[in-house]
């Protein structure tokens, strides 16, 4: 998909660089809703100018909640959400994808605890909390973002869970390693000398060798513009979800892997499938960010999951 350029026709987008999703926590936000009549966008218009999270889904059928993994951001699901536009468009959904706290266009303060699991998880909470819709809801997880999907999901109320219709987790695994990779014990000043280095093996495991070049030479930069500290910070205080967890999930599910996945092998996403007791479903030639690779299969496999 070389000189990518997404046309979001029939959509409106509404983008915030700096959202306060929290008392002192502020994200960046984007938003891509679909109108069924020209009222409800003049309603739209009228709650962005005042610069607020929207929420009037009202005349919508749904919302989708997007959430990346460990130190990435909602770009990488630009293309998928491209792919998907058209039935979005038809059926009425509205998508919400965000960067967490520290990644991609985030506040990232260095200080420690602000990138706890706890406190990114009451971030999710908050993120869905303002976006969801009435009836109708989906979730998103890409890698790390499905563990942190799971955990949503099973904080949810019984009452709350009746608008969720379906998880979809790409790229998961289970179980997962806390704490993220030894090297990253590393000081953060070297952690900062060889993060090309770290961004270059990023681009080898996580793209599939036939990959268009120029996506993953966006995606080096993506990488190499991270602070170390931050991901430190980030990767330190991972908790992967357990497989007790995972069992306790009891809303529909979809699992979707790259083939030749090298960050997280497709046995990962076969024993994520296996404890939620759903069919794995896997997309030929891609790797770990197989949404961003082949973006057009995996919205094939969503948007049967949805319309199932």
């Amino acid at each position: 998909m070389a000189g990518f350029v997404p046309d979001f026709s029939g959509m409106k987008i509404h983008e915030m660089s700096s959202h306060e999703i929290r008392e002192g926590r502020r994200i960046r936000i984007k938003q891509y809703n679909s109108f069924a009549e020209s009222a409800a966008a003049s309603t739209a218009e009228s709650v962005n100018r005042r610069g607020s999270l929207t929420n009037f889904f009202s005349p919508l059928k749904g919302s989708i909640l997007f959430v990346h993994g460990s130190c990435a951001t909602l770009n990488q699901f630009e293309r998928l959400i491209h792919a998907m536009a058209p039935f979005l468009i038809k059926q009425g959904f509205a998508c919400e994808s965000f960067d967490q706290y520290g990644c991609g266009a985030s506040e990232k303060k260095k200080q420690y605890d602000y990138y706890s699991e706890a406190e990114l998880q009451d971030d999710l909470q908050a993120m869905y909390q303002k976006t969801k819709h009435k009836k109708v809801n989906y979730i998103v997880g890409h890698s790390y973002g499905c563990s942190q999907t799971i955990k949503l999901v099973n904080s949810l109320s019984p009452a709350e869970k009746k608008s969720l219709t379906g998880i979809i987790l790409i790229g998961g695994t289970l179980p997962g390693r806390d704490g993220g990779h030894p090297v990253m014990k590393l000081p953060s000043f070297m952690l900062t000398w060889i993060q090309p280095w770290l961004s270059k093996m990023f681009r080898e495991n996580a793209y599939h060798s036939d990959c268009d070049p120029e996506l993953v030479a966006e995606a080096e930069a993506r990488s190499n513009s991270n602070p170390m500290y931050m991901c430190k910070y980030f990767y330190e205080q991972t908790k992967w979800v357990t497989v007790e967890e995972v069992s306790q999930v009891d809303v529909k599910a979809l699992v979707i892997h790259g083939e030749q996945d090298k960050i997280l092998p497709v046995d990962s996403g076969r024993s994520l499938a296996a404890a939620l007791r759903t069919p794995l479903k896997i997309i030929p030639g891609t790797s770990h960010q197989c949404m961003e690779e082949k973006p057009d299969e995996v919205a094939k496999e969503i948007i049967a999951f949805m319309s199932s």
